[in-house]
């Protein structure tokens, strides 16, 4: 679910005190997207935002999920992406994330 290689990657980058701040942006961004990605006018440019912003924090499923419902706008099928199994998706990668990104880090 979570690319824990691509997070502690991402914090030696970056610094892990600067991973805090990332990590409050993405919650942020990603929180207010996916309230509103039913009713975007533009589902496949939602959902590439939202896809790039999780493959950049490591939400690896959540990610996947998003390319596949990308896909199937550009295809012109939005009205099959399932968005409630998308914020499902990206509620158990968040809370899993929050609840193992320190451990992990510090490991």
């Amino acid at each position: 679910m979570i690319d824990w290689t691509k997070v502690t990657e991402l914090a030696d980058d970056i610094g892990h005190d600067s991973l805090e701040e990332v990590l409050d942006l993405f919650l942020q961004d990603v929180e207010t997207a996916m309230q509103t990605i039913a009713l975007a006018e533009d589902l496949e440019a939602a959902l590439h935002f939202v896809k790039g912003c999780a493959l950049n924090l490591g939400f690896a499923a959540f990610a996947d999920l998003c390319s596949e419902g990308e896909a199937r706008a550009a295809r012109g099928d939005p009205d099959s992406v399932d968005i409630a199994g998308l914020a499902r998706a990206y509620r158990e990668s968040r809370d899993l994330f929050l609840s193992e990104y320190r451990a992990r880090l510090a490991a």
